[in-house]
Order: structure tokens, then C-alpha cells, then sequence
């Protein structure tokens, strides 16, 4: 049984990778699973870092299980059999801890333990139960790094007995870096408990974050799979309550989002927890525009792993910062791919744009002066400086890897290329917003005018995707495609046609998130039947009941892939409304999404103001629902010219094209 926001089902899925992945961003569960893991808890040096394997401390109720219910609304997993229930949740306020709530009516239930096996991650320093309560507490075997030291982890959880009579029952989990940490969180939970607020606080974040955004369509399964992806991907990210009254002195350092989440990511799996480009340019974009909040703690981990990008770019040679294709908690490169470590390089740009569009977005330069992110930018440019070449014509970047992973040591991928552009330009325009001095060269490299090269083939009006690249050539995923967008380079409507027909047309079975990137270009050119086509694509890496995304439509790759969920919230916001994101303005396009009458983007986010926009076929509302009263936003058409303010609360109904959205300085 399905509703919008509550899947329900007799049978847990056959696979176990496509069972509930619950986090807090802190610590994340695969359920009925036997591990935990903690964001930023690494074991393994360099290369062998992956997620340490934290033993499972929650017991399972067993019996007659009549249903396996996930109510996204609240962020709750029940479990219900004959006379019992059990609810599971990674508590959103109290980020450390796992809730297991268990009532039973009529009875005996008994409970089963998920240990597993010992972790192969961890020397075990203590484990112990006394009262009801096990203290655990181990360390990694080897740092990421020699000079990183060795985390420690402590686990705080109650034990229950193996039989429970009716009654009710509270099981919490306490996760920290020290035994002191764990302690506090357990006790703060007890004491929640105790006022009756534990369960109460948690469903308080769900609920804000429902009551401020949503896609509201009027297709249940739409509408499932649209609101179970936003579950995903916004409970990957930290909420709102960094800093907890009562606990000061245990602040929250994010350590990024891997391809899948935090419930995945040990030895050997799920890309070992690692972080790629996939959370800068995938995830990012569609979160900036509903809580840009969460997503600056991504852009400040960015900035802490600095030290490590710039050891990189020294080892190999360059100047300035390099970040790594895959990262853990120290910077380093932990990419255990040889050939990926060497020639996956666009992710440093990859990188500057997100913080460029978080920029864009909230109009917070703020973060580029007081958290560290201007050296960034500054120190990737440098890089790029020291990356090209001259080759009498054209700034020219040789043996690299496109995103298209099918093809390597390549010279002049467009994608690697035009991103560099990007993050050059940007630099230029920061260093002009806060008053720093300019390197001539990132205008050079960056120009129209002999920059960087953008490879092009006149005769059959496409670009090529790296030099030599022959037209029909299979390729992975989406590359060529995503200088229309996300980087919006600008180009005939003709050739970005060209573009999207011809390597959709190469692509192989590739990971989920490449179909989005089509839907989009072709929304963008207003091709809605192919749109729409491409956009249903992405369906088939959805698996069921609990809607977890595979990475692959044919193969399970990694699970649950928030990358594909990006792509498809992209596929949303930034296709079927038609969202781009500019310094001082946005712009709208929007269409119904397939097989709906209207669809509702509700609560999208723009320098601090919030908006919903509602497409339907005939016509297009817009309403400002929050934001400063002393500001006048007006909507503009870019069709017709034609101007309307944008009262706080009042409808504005206007025919179906393009508008332009800002703040009238008249």
C-alpha cells in the first residue's frame, strides 16, 4: 500500500541493499541490517579508507510481522506484527542518536540481536553491559593518514531484555568520537523521553522541512517517488540543529555526502563512503534552492579538506589546490583507482561552482570572506593557471578523464574545459565583489577570445567531447550535455540540440543520473515530448517497495544512489520549472510535469525569500510567501516585457513562457 508520503508492505524487498537507509547525517543504518556507520569515521590508510564498520547495537523485534511501514512525513520506520510494533528513527535534533520504541499489546515478543560479526574496522577497547545500558567503545586499526591519529568511536545503547511482556518500551543508541559524547547524547535523550518532547522533536523537523517545500502533483505515484527522494537525499544532509542546547561543547563537523549516503560505504561497497563530484554538482543544486543552510556545511567541508588539495597539486607537479576525486576526512586522495586519482580532474571545478551557485543563490558572499572559501576559489584557479598550456591558438588541457568514464588520458574534454572556464571566471568576479587582487591570466584563460579551448565541430554543428572524439563513440554518461547545463555556457540553440540527440543516442547503460541531464536540455529548448520521455527513463533505477535507487537500470551498482536522486530533483526544479540561478535573478520556465494536471513547486528559496510556483497547461501562478517587506520583487516576462510586483501573499496568474524574477530598483 502506497499514499504520497507513507509506503507500506507486507514483504521486506529481496536484495537487502534496497531496504530503509535512515540517517541524521551523523550516523546512518541500513534496517535489518547488522552495521552502523558515522560520518567522518574512517578506517584504512589512503587508498584502503573506507566507512569503519560499527557493530549494530539495535534488536529487532521477531514473530508475526503483519507490514514494514516508512512514513516519510515523520522520518519513521514501523514495524508492525500480531500484538506488537516497533518504531525506528535517526532523531533529527539530537544527531547522535537512534530511537527503537517498541509497544506490545498482547503477549510475548521476542528480540533479536544485529550485531553481526565482529568489525574487521575496529580494536575493541571496551564492551561491557551493566543495568540495562552496553558501553562499546573501540578504535580504527590504521588513520587515513600517519599524521591523521586513530578515531576512537563509543557506543551508548540500551539492552532490553530477549522476551518483552506488554508494555512500553524505549531502546536509545548514542553515538560519539569519546565516551563523554555518547553519554551526553544518551542521557539528553532519556531526559527528552522524560518530558515527553524525544519523539515529538524529531517529527518537528520533518515537519518544517514539509511545511516549507514540496513538489505537489496530482499522480500518486509521481508523487511517491518524488517524495521519497527528497526524503533520501535532505535527511544525507545536516538539519537545523548543529548546535544543541546542553552540548556546546560537542559541535557538529560535517564530513560531505558519498553516493550512498551514509546507511552504505564500508570495505569494498557503495564507493567506500567516499566523496565525489556527485555531491558538488548532483545533490547540491536541488538542496541550495530548499535549504541552502544544509548545503553550507558541505561548501565548509570543502574548505577544511583545502590542505589536502593543495598537497595534491604539489605532488603532481601544479600550482595552488587540486582537489581529489575522492576524499575522505583528511583532504587526501583516497581513490583506490589508480587511473581515476590521476585523470579525473574537472571535480576541482566541480567544487568552485557549487559554492558559486550557493553564492548565487542566497546572496551570502559572506562565506567566501568568514569561512575560508575565497581561498579556495583563489587557490583552484591558481591551479588551473599552472594546468593549461599554450598551443599557439588556445589554452589547451591534456590527458585528463571526461566524466565519461569510458575514455581517459584524453586531451581537451569539453566538460573539464568549459568547468575550468567556470571556475576562472568565477574567481574573477569574487575577487571584483570583495576587492582582492585579480590575476590577469584567469580573464585570459577564461575568455571568448583565445581562452580556454571548447572543442567544436563546425561541419556537423556538435562538440565533441574530447579531442579525436568520433561521432557515435559510446560514452558512460552524461558529459558534453552538461555545458548547457549546469554550467549554462552559452551556444546555438541548434548545436545544444545537437548535442542532447547525439550522445543520448551513444550512451550506454550509465549510472541513473545522465537521463535527467537530457530531460533537461530538452525542456530547455521546449521539446516537451522528448522530455518527457527521457525524464520517465530515470524510473527504472527505482526499486521497490521502499523506492532506494540503483545506480544502474541493469545492474545494482550502488544503492541508495543519491546521485540519481539529484539528477532526478534536478530533472525538477531546474527542468519542468525551469529554474536557473543567477547572482541577482532567477528565471522560470515552467511546464506540467508528465501525466499531471498541474504541479505545485512549493517554498523555493532565493535570497532569503520563498516562492511558489504552480504550472499548469494553460496557465502559470506565482507567489511570494515569505521575505523582506521593505524589498519590491517584481516578475518579469521575457516574452512580452511586461512587469508585476510581487506582493508578499498575493497571486500573480500569467500565461505559460519564461520569466525573469528579481528585485525592481525603481
Amino acid at each position: 500500500m502506497y499514499s504520497d508520503f507513507i509506503i507500506n508492505t507486507s514483504e521486506l524487498p529481496s536484495y537487502a541493499d534496497w531496504n530503509v537507509k535512515l540517517t541524521n547525517a551523523f550516523v546512518g543504518h541500513r534496517l535489518h541490517g547488522n552495521t552502523f556507520y558515522m560520518n567522518g569515521f574512517y578506517n584504512g590508510a589512503a587508498m584502503k579508507c573506507h566507512r569503519a564498520r560499527i557493530p549494530c547495537p539495535i534488536q529487532y523485534v521477531t514473530g508475526s510481522i503483519k507490514s514494514y511501514s516508512l512514513n516519510l512525513k515523520t522520518g519513521i520506520y514501523t514495524i508492525n506484527g500480531e500484538g506488537f510494533k516497533q518504531n525506528i528513527y535517526a532523531h533529527s535534533v539530537l544527531n547522535r542518536v537512534f530511537i527503537s520504541e517498541i509497544e506490545v499489546t498482547a503477549g510475548d515478543v521476542a528480540l533479536e540481536d544485529h550485531h553481526g560479526p565482529p568489525s574487521s574496522d575496529l580494536t575493541v577497547l571496551e564492551d561491557r553491559t551493566e543495568s540495562g545500558v552496553n558501553h562499546f567503545h573501540a578504535k580504527i586499526k590504521e588513520p587515513e593518514t600517519p599524521d591523521s591519529g586513530v578515531l576512537e568511536v563509543a557506543v551508548v545503547s540500551t539492552v532490553l531484555d530477549a522476551t518483552l511482556p506488554p508494555g512500553k518500551y524505549l531502546a536509545v543508541s548514542a553515538f560519539g568520537f569519546t565516551t563523554e559524547e555518547a553519554i551526553k547524547f544518551y542521557n539528553l535523550a532519556l531526559q527528552y523521553y522524560a518530558s515527553g518532547k524525544l519523539c515529538d522533536t524529531h517529527i518537528s523537523v520533518w515537519a518544517y522541512i514539509w511545511n516549507s517545500v514540496s513538489v505537489g502533483v496530482d499522480n500518486p505515484d509521481l508523487s511517491l517517488n518524488i517524495n521519497s527522494a527528497m526524503f533520501y537525499l535532505l535527511g544525507a544532509f545536516p538539519a537545523f540543529c548543529l548546535s544543541i542546547e546542553g552540548v556546546d561543547s560537542y559541535p557538529f563537523q560535517f564530513y560531505g555526502v558519498s553516493p550512498g549516503g551514509l546507511g552504505n560505504g564500508g570495505d569494498g561497497e557503495d564507493y567506500w563512503g567516499h566523496v565525489f563530484w556527485d555531491q558538488d554538482l548532483w545533490m547540491l543544486p536541488s538542496v541550495m534552492v530548499l535549504f541552502p543552510e544544509m548545503v553550507r556545511q558541505s561548501i565548509l567541508y570543502r574548505v577544511k579538506m583545502l590542505p589536502g588539495a593543495r598537497a595534491k597539486a604539489q605532488k603532481n607537479g601544479y600550482k595552488g589546490a587540486m582537489f581529489p576525486w575522492e576524499s575522505g576526512r583528511t583532504g587526501i586522495d583516497v581513490c583506490p583507482g589508480e587511473i581515476y586519482a590521476k585523470y579525473q580532474q574537472h571535480v576541482t571545478a566541480d567544487v568552485v561552482y557549487a559554492i558559486r551557485q550557493y553564492v548565487y543563490a542566497t546572496g551570502d558572499w559572506g562565506v567566501l570572506t568568514d569561512d575560508g572559501a575565497w581561498e579556495l576559489v583563489r587557490e583552484t584557479a591558481v591551479f588551473w593557471v599552472s594546468r593549461v598550456q599554450w598551443d599557439g591558438e588556445n589554452f589547451v588541457i591534456d590527458k585528463v578523464m571526461d566524466p565519461d568514464e569510458y575514455h581517459y588520458d584524453v586531451n581537451n574534454s569539453c566538460y573539464t574545459n568549459a568547468s575550468a572556464r567556470v571556475n576562472l571566471q568565477f574567481a574573477v568576479e569574487a575577487a571584483k565583489r570583495l576587492g582582492h587582487p585579480i590575476d590577469e591570466r584567469w580573464s585570459m584563460i577564461s575568455s571568448d577570445n583565445h581562452g580556454i579551448k571548447i572543442p567544436f565541430d563546425k561541419e556537423n554543428q556538435f562538440h565533441p567531447e574530447y579531442d579525436g572524439y568520433t561521432l557515435g563513440t559510446k560514452i558512460k554518461q552524461a558529459s558534453v550535455v552538461l555545458l548547457g547545463y549546469p554550467l549554462m555556457f552559452g551556444m546555438d540553440p541548434d548545436v545544444r540540440k545537437n548535442d542532447i540527440l547525439i550522445y543520448e543516442k551513444c550512451t550506454a547503460s550509465g549510472p541513473a543520473m545522465t537521463y535527467s541531464m537530457y530531460s533537461i536540455g530538452m525542456l530547455e529548448l521546449g521539446d516537451v515530448s522528448t522530455a518527457e520521455s527521457l525524464f520517465k527513463v530515470q524510473f527504472k533505477n527505482i526499486t521497490q517497495p521502499f523506492k532506494i535507487w540503483n545506480e544502474y537500470a541493469t545492474a545494482y551498482g550502488c544503492t541508495n544512489f543519491l546521485t540519481g536522486i539529484g539528477g532526478f530533483l534536478q530533472s525538477l526544479y531546474f527542468g519542468y520549472l525551469g529554474l536557473r540561478i543567477y547572482d541577482s535573478y532567477f528565471l522560470l520556465a515552467p511546464y506540467v510535469t508528465p501525466d499531471c494536471g498541474s504541479v505545485v513547486f512549493k517554498g523555493v528559496k532565493y535570497h532569503g525569500e520563498r516562492f511558489d510556483i504552480t504550472a499548469e497547461k494553460s496557465e502559470i501562478s506565482v507567489k511570494r510567501t515569505t521575505g523582506n517587506a521593505f524589498e519590491l520583487w517584481v516578475i518579469e516576462s521575457l516574452n512580452d516585457k511586461t512587469v508585476h510586483p510581487l506582493i508578499t501573499g498575493k497571486v500573480v496568474m500569467l500565461k505559460p513562457g519564461r520569466y525573469k524574477v528579481y528585485v525592481s530598483k525603481s
